[in-house]
């Protein structure tokens, strides 16, 4: 007997994507892979499940109407910021439809009233545009900072009765965007995602990990600046001027090429380009087996490195070598993972990486990693069962430690989770913080000290510095809400309530499901003697998570080794909003 049950379902579908094919297909597979992970990872950061997608869009299932209308509006929102990057002919525009109803399970499908209603929304939607049902509008009243114009009654094809539809107008809030940032004082690259150039579509992800793996080489070398992956791939999939993406990202140079993978043969192709003058620094095309992936990407590497800073010597070249896995399955199934990870899906990459370490026990990267994924069980997805989610997290860090203390991506991922635990909180900080001493342009490392500092030290005004350096190293990063809880939390200890609102607001941007942001937000209007607002959002609090209390919350707390008492300030503010203890 097929399951039924009441859930949010989004639909959203580009424009015009036929079209598009017949007039160049290769462009337009390039863009609509683009723009399907930014949905994807919307989906994920706004706690929603992609049930399926279509080629030119997908349909998701929330458990939260709140949820699912906000990612709808941040869907549109990131998908207009992409546009700004691209030329025109890299760029789609989705209609999008959101309702609530009944819904049949069938496998890992659903069907019903409720999916076919969205479908329905979605096709009367303008391009660019949200449309939702009455009864999804009733939901959210309130409960959100959007604006949405009653379209009245429309007769859907395929549905018997009439559904009355609002269509969202604009958001109150938009996208936080980085100032174009001066150049570094040393040599800076951005390494633009490297084009799949194979017939196969599905080896996208073997084209973006090479690139990453490119990327972290280079942030292995002391004396370059390297952006991080999340803001260079926000070019993914368009023909870019790279004067252009030298003046958004703050570098003097930009690294692009392509991977054409046929049968057991590779080739890998690259350019260096200058971002100021548009000048080629640097060419080069190489050859191998497949089996020699792990040469060519170094080939790669090290001739970047040869031509941006010369003067650097082959023993420091040497240093950008990351170590390898001898086996590509578990290489394959490691570069799903970190796909899946910054699709904001830590269930489906947890998935891929224990097939990595399956493949290849010692796989410290794969290891350290999949212990992150425990905390974010917690910190993202807010699953019981902490106990056991913390047993298996500080397993799999130790086995990772085991297998290569010595590697910065590996210390870095496994000492986070060590101190997020607060199983050995010292030992851990110090990892990750040796971990992006010797990094530079390691974003995850930098980020993850100042936000550990937050927890645990007393220095407020330093890490609120510290972060904001960090944020440099990737300024559009979609996960720079983890950088807003730190300058948060410190502007909190520093009592300083309007900066403190200020950077709960920006963070909230980007991710509207945070928990510690929204009682950051709670709190700071409280100090600020907004009680009517600080109740407000705390109803929007217990709508979206109705078994929340102080008491719960605060139970994370526990092993911060700061001074800052949060029982003693935090809750007391909480239950001034209305919230239960």
């Amino acid at each position: 007997m097929n399951e039924r049950r009441l859930a949010a379902i989004l639909i959203a579908d580009a424009q015009g994507f036929s079209t598009r094919m017949n007039e160049d297909e290769v462009t337009a597979l390039a863009a609509i892979s683009a723009c399907m992970e930014i949905l994807e990872r919307t989906t994920g950061t706004h706690g929603g499940r992609v049930v399926k997608t279509m080629g030119d869009g997908l349909m998701a299932e929330f458990s939260s109407v709140v949820s699912a209308v906000s990612a709808a509006a941040s869907m549109q929102a990131r998908i207009s910021e992409r546009d700004r990057d691209v030329p025109p002919k890299a760029q789609f525009r989705f209609r999008i439809g959101v309702h609530v109803g009944d819904v049949m399970v069938q496998g890992d499908d659903l069907l019903g009233d409720g999916v076919n209603i969205a479908a329905r929304l979605e096709a009367e939607a303008e391009p660019g545009g949200v449309l939702i049902s009455s009864r999804v509008h009733e939901d959210i009243d309130d409960k959100l900072d959007l604006e949405f114009k009653d379209q009245g009654e429309r007769q859907l094809k395929g549905i018997a009765r009439p559904i009355r539809v609002f269509a969202l107008q604009s958001e109150t809030s938009t996208p936080h965007t980085s100032v174009a940032p001066a150049l570094p004082d040393k040599p800076s690259v951005a390494v633009l995602p490297f084009t799949n150039m194979s017939s196969d579509p599905e080896q996208d992800f073997f084209a973006d990990g090479l690139t990453e793996d490119i990327i972290t080489g280079l942030a292995t070398v002391p004396w370059i600046f390297v952006i991080a992956r999340n803001s260079s791939f926000v070019y993914k999939g368009s023909a870019v001027d790279v004067r252009k993406v030298g003046r958004d990202l703050g570098v003097a140079y930009v690294l692009e090429g392509s991977v054409r993978k046929a049968g057991a043969r590779l080739r890998v192709t690259g350019q260096l380009v200058d971002a100021q003058t548009g000048a080629h620094l640097w060419a080069e095309k190489m050859d191998g087996a497949l089996e020699d992936v792990f040469d060519l990407q170094d080939q790669v590497t090290e001739a970047v490195i040869r031509a941006i800073a010369p003067e650097i010597q082959q023993a420091e070249i040497e240093k950008a070598r990351a170590k390898r896995p001898g086996n590509l399955t578990a290489y394959d199934n490691y570069h799903r993972g970190l796909a899946a990870l910054h699709r904001a899906n830590p269930l489906e990459a947890a998935d891929y990486l224990d097939h990595a370490i399956e493949a290849a026990p010692e796989f410290s990267k794969a290891l350290a990693l999949r212990s992150w994924i425990q905390t974010l069980k917690i910190a993202w997805l807010g699953m019981p069962n902490h106990e056991s989610i913390k047993t298996e997290g500080l397993q799999f860090s130790e086995k990772a430690l085991l297998a290569d203390a010595g590697d910065p991506e590996t210390a870095a991922y496994a000492g986070y989770t060590l101190a997020f635990f607060g199983a050995d909180v010292k030992r851990g900080i110090g990892l990750v913080r040796r971990a992006a001493a010797a990094c530079p342009s390691f974003y995850w490392a930098h980020s993850s000290v100042v936000m550990l500092e937050s927890l645990h030290e007393d220095d407020p005004e330093g890490t609120i510095k510290r972060t904001y350096e960090a944020m440099r190293l990737s300024p559009r990063d979609p996960f720079l809400f983890r950088d807003y809880v730190s300058i948060m939390q410190s502007h909190r200890k520093l009592g300083q309530a309007d900066q403190q609102l200020e950077a709960t607001r920006l963070g909230l941007q980007l991710n509207p499901n945070i928990t510690v942001l929204r009682v950051g937000l709670i709190t700071a209007l409280v100090d600020l003697d907004r009680l009517d607002e600080a109740r407000a959002e705390g109803q929007r609090l217990l709508d979206w998570n109705p078994t929340f209390s102080a008491g719960k919350f605060l139970e994370h707390a526990k092993s911060f080794q700061s001074t800052y008492n949060h029982n003693e300030i935090v809750r007391p503010r909480l239950e001034a909003a209305g919230l239960p203890a």
